[in-house]
């Protein structure tokens, strides 16, 4: 599948997620717990990862993708598993070109993964977002794959995040990093108790920032605040601050 048939059949690469400020976007390369997503995550829906706990948080994508109001959003990430990641990148980068590379906030994976191996063009669409002002997230699920992007986007101005699973990590790990906290078993406010635990735990350890996601504390709590989306708060994007999430579906 090319970037010209993807044009011609009017599915637009670039999606939207909830979030993030009005005109933000985000590139799925396909289903969350696909293809892309490695089973080493302890969120994966089939995860082989000592860490999985489903019965205290699991894979919010995942969840999502099965509701069925979101049927539509499931196909679009369907055909983005048949299409080539560099096809994916060449479309996304069409469609940013057309909003001048400047957004709120531009996301990598929203839903699934990116690939094991960094897609032709994927350097570029980063340098030309970062250069342009966009501040960009982008998660990584094991240490393995983001030490590849690290590599790969060096100089870039993108921030990859390793996605940690474990206490011993969260404590150790260099560089950018995010985690989980909390149990689905818990009330939200308890979550957001627990996240704001686990980010002093790490300030503690390593010296650096920490902070709770806003956008998903402002859902926890009902607050509506615009001020807590994606692109308001840019942390995420952020090489010197680490982020912690509340756990949630």
């Amino acid at each position: 599948m090319t970037p010209a048939v993807l044009t011609v059949r009017g599915a637009p690469v670039l999606g939207t997620f909830s979030k993030a400020l009005t005109g933000s976007a985000a590139l799925n390369f396909g289903t969350s717990g696909g293809a892309n997503c490695a089973a080493g995550c302890p969120y994966h829906p089939e995860s082989t990862s000592a860490a999985a706990a489903p019965e205290r948080a699991r894979c919010y994508a995942a969840t999502c993708e099965r509701r069925p109001d979101r049927q539509a959003l499931a196909a679009k990430l369907a055909r983005h598993d048949e299409t080539e990641p560099a096809a994916l990148v060449a479309v996304a980068a069409h469609e940013l070109a057309a909003r001048g590379w400047r957004l709120p906030w531009f996301r990598v994976s929203a839903f699934g993964s990116v690939p094991a191996a960094v897609p032709a063009g994927f350097r570029r669409m980063m340098e030309r977002l970062t250069a342009a002002g966009t501040p960009v997230h982008l998660p990584i699920e094991t240490a393995r794959k983001a030490r590849t992007y690290r590599q790969a986007l060096a100089g870039s101005g993108a921030v990859v995040r390793e996605s940690v699973a474990t206490r011993r990590r969260w404590l150790s790990a260099p560089g950018a990093v995010s985690i989980v906290a909390g149990s689905m078993e818990e009330p939200p406010r308890d979550r957001i108790t627990a996240a704001k635990r686990t980010a002093a735990e790490r300030t503690a350890a390593t010296g650096r920032r920490c902070i709770v996601c806003p956008a998903i504390a402002a859902v926890h709590l009902r607050t509506g605040s615009t001020g807590a989306k994606c692109g308001a708060c840019t942390a995420c994007a952020a090489a010197g601050v680490d982020v912690v999430y509340p756990v949630h579906r």
